[in-house]
């Protein structure tokens, strides 16, 4: 069950990341055409933001799932394994953590922007269903956090690269 959860969450937020990403550039597209042509898309500027919203917030979590975002640890090449595994379940705890901090912040700003009834300047729509979006797909990267750090082995030293080279570069 819990398998499922995580492919439907990754498969959503991969339909919407991409979905996204082509809308910017179609947008992008079709405005520089109307602009060569003295017309330019109106409200493309605003398309563009609230896709690049939708966008980002949309592959952090895809991010999380492939654990592909970067760490950074010094001279982590030198610890030891078990040390290695610590510091890969501690830094994850504090990813969570933050993670889970941010998408707090996210939903603060969204019921803000609900009361104060926030629209935004081109199209006059509400700004807070993209903010709960946004919300969402804090919670998914979350998920996939909490996932990574229940099921994933310590960082495979094959499969990543050294700071410190091992022979010939």
């Amino acid at each position: 069950m819990i398998d499922r959860i995580t492919r439907l969450l990754g498969l959503i937020c991969t339909v919407i990341s991409g979905a996204a990403f082509i809308f910017m550039a179609l947008i992008a597209f079709v405005d520089s055409i109307g602009r060569q042509l003295n017309k330019p898309l109106l409200g493309a500027s605003e398309y563009v933001e609230l896709a690049l919203l939708i966008f980002f917030f949309a592959s952090i979590p895809i991010v999380y799932r492939d654990d592909s975002h970067i760490r950074v640890g010094l001279f982590s090449d030198l610890y030891s394994k078990k040390i290695k595994r610590f510091e890969y379940r501690f830094t994850g705890i504090l990813e969570v953590i933050g993670l889970s901090a941010f998408a707090y912040m996210i939903f603060d700003q969204a019921n803000r922007l609900e009361r104060f009834g926030t629209l935004s300047s081109h199209f006059r729509i509400p700004m807070s269903p993209f903010i709960y979006a946004a919300f969402a797909m804090c919670l998914a990267a979350v998920w996939f956090g909490i996932m990574n750090l229940r099921k994933a082995p310590p960082p495979d030293e094959e499969h990543h690269q050294h700071a410190i080279p091992d022979g010939d570069f």
